[in-house]
């Protein structure tokens, strides 16, 4: 449970906890129009954007996971967290998930780029906070008579 769907269920719940609370909080400060839990349905199941972006960063999650060795016996990555967090997602959306949308990225991508890295990279630390707040506690070692 703890390999696939702790960090997957995780990654899911840091996009409505972290990722949108910052894609919020950018839209209340005025400095982007994007607005949060963006309710445009998503073809091909007509689910809600921000369902959608949950769906695909559980997967990134239990990714994460596994390339920094998430584990409850184990100092927190928080720093790796907030860069896989920030790299990783972004890079996916602009450069695979757009053009199989048939959105290329053409002309200044910096704005696009800067706000995807603000708003993932809050989903990869927030993931990471969830998943060391919902690990069990790391067992002390078995006693050993001498």
């Amino acid at each position: 449970m703890q390999r696939f769907i702790l960090p997957y269920l995780c990654g899911f719940l840091a996009v409505l906890f972290f990722q949108q609370a910052t894609i919020g909080m950018l839209h209340a400060a005025g400095l982007t129009a994007v607005a949060p839990f963006a309710l445009v349905r998503i073809d091909p199941f007509g689910l809600p954007g921000f369902i959608v972006a949950g769906i695909a960063s559980g997967f990134y999650a239990v990714v994460m996971a596994w390339l920094l060795r998430v584990d409850s016996s184990r100092a927190a990555p928080w720093l790796a967290a907030f860069v896989f967090g920030g790299i990783v997602p972004t890079a996916m959306t602009i450069f695979v998930q757009g053009p199989l949308q048939g959105q290329w990225p053409t002309g200044n991508i910096l704005p696009e780029v800067a706000f995807g890295f603000a708003t993932n990279a809050m989903w990869g630390w927030g993931t990471l906070a969830l998943i060391r707040a919902m690990s069990p506690a790391p067992r002390p070692p078995a006693y050993q008579r001498d």
